[in-house]
């Protein structure tokens, strides 16, 4: 297991261009980009997010900075293979100009234009830079490194009389208290190799980071020159005893980490070890109660451990900086974006550590115990060696299905993430055309109609939470995985509802995700639906009829295929039907794919969008 060393991590700054005033690009009759409307006066630039973030500050940040620029912020994060998918965007000419994302693509590539040479990169220190470098290319820059720590729910807390643990043992007992009074007390999202591997050092810091000379044995395993035998056997224990405990099972590794934020949230669910990123959801969320993030206990009383690791990135598209002015006004916002007003900015919306060699921390960017950590330097660094390939073999392991040194070989074995690599599957099928994210949403709210019987299927086309992002390109398909639905999780099976008419119509004006109302369209099967998605929010809908034009019948119930959780209970009438032998929503996709073999966008007119912002 060979690798090169990765020491910070980026994410940040925005942008992406694309236009020109004499014609927007963006008010396609047949795709929606943007729920929000685009300034087709100005030079349009578009950002992908690729990573998880609340862009609202930064977005308006460099439109106040570039006042001729309309920055496009938009959510192209399909499944969970962000490289990959950046490529097939690429490839199918639909690359933002710059991109957020949240791992390191680590190899040589035609699509993300190197940065080495451009002046704002000696803002950097040079460690970050040479941490992303490929062959001396620098394809990504970083904006801010991740600490993994503890969120907590601080209110429920406060309500219960319970204690921050000052040190590993308090950290145990506390957890059985919590677990007697009928709350989860520590659970992670172990479906995530990071977080298996956090958790694990971040319990274990005593016995595996606390020494110069384990930090540099550590190394020589990540680097491929050693094994871990000897060094990570107390960090493989300390995931194994949260099972042993009753604190975690067998479905925490297939769990889904928005329906336990929103547990942390209702005080369901007392700790949920996190990056601080969490700090982007709380803040965009707003739950009620209030939420903490603190380190790792320790055997120590009174020392908590922050790891800090790789965080988010930013890159730019190559093909975008083979335009001159495009070139400039990138370069410019990369600039700006490396001054301490613009990294305030962007570790606002992206927290962490800056990379950026003079920078003044702000503690109100992270927790206040992160910012002591780092003050006080409690904090050490560790790099990630595996893929979520080592994720099955974790569970095994935990839950007793595979011996210590049979986990101990597989860790040696394990190699890291080929993100790439995906693209040299075989497919899955062909595509006879190009799809837009709107064809791609209505052809899976076919396949979920077919698979139900239903009278109509829905799905959320266009929304982070709950609804697909993927599009799928002319020729070979493959990454099934950009099928993947966020925070649907495995349980979260597909399922028919019966729904009045007066309450379809309702839904579909306004759809409630997460107890809140998004802006997004409800792709569909079964009706047909004008559709205004810059309008307001009670005014988008302009007509919904079912697909032959015949008049929704506001006292008629009607039978409503979606994934569980996409349809707010408030429209429902009852449930009718689970289908768990489909899957998820990748397994249904990639079975009608294979069945079909050649697919085609439907055309048939059961979408019309509208682009207007009147009422």
């Amino acid at each position: 297991m060979k690798r090169t060393g990765i020491a910070a991590a980026l994410l940040a700054a925005l942008l992406t261009l694309s236009a020109c005033a004499a014609k927007n690009p963006y008010t396609r009759s047949d795709d929606i980009i943007s729920y929000k409307p685009v300034d087709s006066a100005k030079t349009v630039i578009t950002v992908g997010k690729y990573a998880v973030a609340n862009s609202d500050e930064l977005e308006a940040a460099l439109e106040a900075k570039f006042p001729k620029v309309d920055f496009v912020f938009t959510e192209p994060d399909a499944g969970d293979n962000d490289i990959a998918y950046m490529k097939l965007m690429s490839d199918g000419g639909k690359l933002e100009d710059i991109q957020f994302c949240a791992h390191i693509i680590g190899a040589d590539n035609d699509f993300l234009y190197d940065m080495s040479g451009e002046n704002f990169t000696g803002a950097f220190n040079l460690s970050s830079l040479d941490s992303m470098s490929v062959d001396g290319k620098l394809y990504q820059i970083p904006v801010s490194n991740t600490l993994m720590g503890i969120a907590y729910n601080k209110s429920l807390f406060e309500r219960s009389g319970w204690q921050v643990p000052a040190d590993l043992d308090e950290l145990y007992a506390l957890c059985d208290t919590i677990e007697a009074a009928g709350i989860r007390s520590f659970v992670p999202c172990l479906k995530y190799y990071t977080v298996d591997e956090s958790v694990a050092f971040g319990l274990s810091y005593d016995d595996v980071f606390a020494s110069a000379e384990k930090q540099v044995l550590y190394h020589d395993f990540y680097s491929g020159n050693g094994s871990c035998q000897g060094l990570l056997e107390p960090a493989f224990q300390a995931v194994k005893n949260l099972y042993d405990r009753g604190y975690v099972n067998d479905d925490d590794f297939s769990s889904s980490v928005t329906e336990l934020r929103q547990d942390l949230y209702a005080g369901k669910l007392a700790m949920l070890p996190s990056n601080v990123s969490i700090l982007a959801f709380v803040k965009d969320e707003k739950p009620a109660d209030e939420i903490g993030f603190i380190g790792y206990p320790t055997k120590t009383p009174g020392q908590r451990w922050m790891q800090i690791a790789p965080g988010n990135l930013l890159s730019v598209s190559a093909v975008s900086m083979q335009d001159a002015k495009k070139k400039q006004i990138i370069l410019d916002a990369l600039e700006y974006l490396t001054t301490e007003e613009g990294q305030t900015i962007l570790l606002n919306c992206f927290p962490g550590v800056s990379s950026l060699k003079q920078y003044t921390l702000d503690a109100d960017t992270i927790s206040p115990e992160a910012s002591d950590c780092i003050q006080n330097g409690r904090i050490f660094y560790a790099d990630y060696y595996a893929s979520n390939d080592l994720v099955p073999a974790w569970q095994q392991y935990a839950s007793g299905q595979m011996s210590l040194a049979d986990f101990v070989a597989a860790n040696d074995a394990a190699k890291p993430a080929d993100y790439l690599g995906a693209l040299n599957e075989a497919p899955i099928g062909t595509a006879a055309e190009d799809f837009t994210v709107l064809d791609t949403s209505l052809y899976i709210a076919d396949v979920m109609r077919e698979a139900t019987g239903a009278d109509a299927a829905l799905i959320l086309n266009g929304s982070f939470y709950d609804g697909n992002l993927a599009r799928i390109f002319k020729g070979d398909i493959r990454l099934p995985s950009r099928f993947v639905l966020k925070s649907v999780g495995s349980k979260d099976y597909l399922t028919t509802y019966e729904i009045t008419g007066a309450n379809l119509k309702a839904l579909m004006e306004h759809p409630i995700i997460k107890g809140a109302e998004i802006n997004a369209l409800y792709a569909c099967s079964g009706l047909k639906i004008q559709y205004a998605p810059w309008a307001a929010s009670d005014a988008n809908v302009r007509s919904l009829t079912l697909a032959d034009g015949t008049a929704i019948d506001d006292s008629a119930v009607y039978t409503v295929a979606a994934w569980a959780g996409s349809i707010d209970a408030r429209y429902i009438t009852a449930k009718a039907q689970e289908f768990p032998d489909v899957g998820a929503n990748k397994d249904l996709m990639t079975a009608a794919i294979r069945k079909a073999g050649t697919i085609s966008p439907a055309h048939d007119g059961r979408v019309t969008l509208v682009w207007d912002t009147k009422p």
